[in-house]
């Protein structure tokens, strides 16, 4: 019955629009880190420009996480557990996620030791080792773009468990939201006062509010979907009070995030450590909300081939953030930053249109004509998420037909 129930449910097709926007922002975050670490002249319009994308941009990494258990809480709440189930989520994890990642694992590592030691394969070969191979791929530190996937798989090893308790305490569910941000921002205190883990980035739990938030959306998605598709109703009634108030708070948060840093990085201006956490917290917690709606507004009014292409982009996600990090290690060391302002600020915005156009080209081909293309990118949907596009019938094949 539930796996029945599970066949026939909703397929949120507009959730991969999401997942092309955060994607996007993931590459305007990693681009813009090399002239905010370049440019010497840190009150210019350039680098207030470059702080911005920077900032602002910094959602990508926690909407993915956010999702994530939206899918998941979405697909499986209302399944009943068996082990056959867990046995097929697990499988689907070790070959889809974890195989992918150790496979990019081994390559960002070569690279990275390979250029470390003077681009010489002798230098290579006696300064690497397997265990220190191995140590690295443990710890999500292969790259720095790997941790997401070091955390997403913490997450996917207690989610069965996760799923249990909810389906055995359903009276929790309801809560999850406010529970999330109570021991997020509880687990940034600790931290903070007791714990002092340097490296809290690469355990789950640090992104404990964005998984909760995404488990409740993901089991009472019928009831708020009216919050996220918006109606001509819903824009009448009062929960635009409640969803203007979402909206203020991200800008506010957004703002407030963007001028800290740049405050910091410009004139050197200290704040205290939990108002760095605690403002980014604020604004990528409330963004996944604002992300859904503006992505559902752009699945029903974009023309049918331009929200194709951004759901495309929305499939390949996954193999995209796999690959966008080397696109921009090489496109960075062996193409010349000249010193002219606006030249370099050309070179910069070129970086953006060349990783994500190859990134989306290496894996979008890959994904097409490679039967095996799960094994370095992931999988693909089972059912098209693609808005069908009625074909025209040309005058000669009228005339043909009569």
């Amino acid at each position: 019955m539930g796996q029945q129930a599970n066949q026939t449910k909703e397929q949120i097709n507009y959730l991969y629009i999401v997942r092309a926007l955060a994607i996007m922002a993931v590459i305007f975050v990693h681009i813009s880190s090399y002239p905010v670490g370049d440019l010497a002249n840190k009150s210019s319009l350039m680098y207030l420009g470059a702080n911005f994308l920077n900032i602002f941009n910094k959602f990508g990494t926690s909407t993915f996480i956010f999702l994530s258990a939206l899918v998941l809480f979405y697909s499986y709440y209302e399944r009943p557990i068996s082990g056959k189930i867990i046995r097929n989520f697990y499988k689907r994890r070790l070959l889809y996620i974890v195989i992918p990642y150790i496979i990019c694992s081994i390559y960002y590592y070569v690279i990275q030791m390979y250029y470390s030691y003077g681009q010489s394969w002798k230098l290579f070969a006696e300064y690497t080792s397997i265990g220190d191979f191995l140590n690295l791929l443990l710890l999500g530190k292969g790259f720095y773009h790997l941790y997401f996937v070091f955390i997403s798989v913490q997450f996917y090893l207690i989610f069965p468990i996760l799923l249990w308790l909810f389906q055995k305490l359903p009276s929790i569910t309801k809560h999850l939201a406010w529970i999330g941000i109570l021991l997020h921002v509880g687990f940034i205190l600790l931290n903070h006062y007791v714990l002092h883990y340097p490296d809290k980035g690469q355990l789950a739990l640090s992104y404990i509010g964005y998984y909760l938030m995404g488990a409740f959306v993901g089991i009472y998605y019928k009831q708020i979907k009216q919050w996220i598709v918006l109606s001509k109703e819903t824009l009448r009634s009062n929960k635009m009070i409640l969803i203007s108030l979402i909206w203020i708070i991200w800008i506010a948060a957004s703002a407030t995030n963007v001028y800290i840093w740049f405050s910091t990085r410009a004139y050197g201006t200290s704040y205290h450590s939990l108002a760095y956490e605690l403002v980014w917290f604020v604004q990528t917690i409330t963004v996944p909300f604002v992300l859904l709606q503006v992505s559902s507004f752009l699945y029903n009014k974009l023309p049918a081939r331009l929200t194709n292409g951004l759901i495309h982009l929305g499939i390949v996600s996954f193999g995209v953030y796999i690959v966008h990090a080397g696109i921009i290690f090489f496109y960075f060391k062996y193409f010349a930053i000249t010193s002219s302002p606006l030249k370099y600020m050309l070179f910069v915005g070129s970086s953006f249109v060349v990783t994500l156009t190859l990134s989306w080209l290496i894996v979008g081909l890959a994904m097409k004509y490679m039967t095996k293309s799960w094994i370095l990118f992931g999988s693909a949907p089972k059912r098209s998420p693609y808005i069908e596009i009625p074909q025209t019938t040309s005058v000669g094949q009228q005339a043909k037909s009569m």
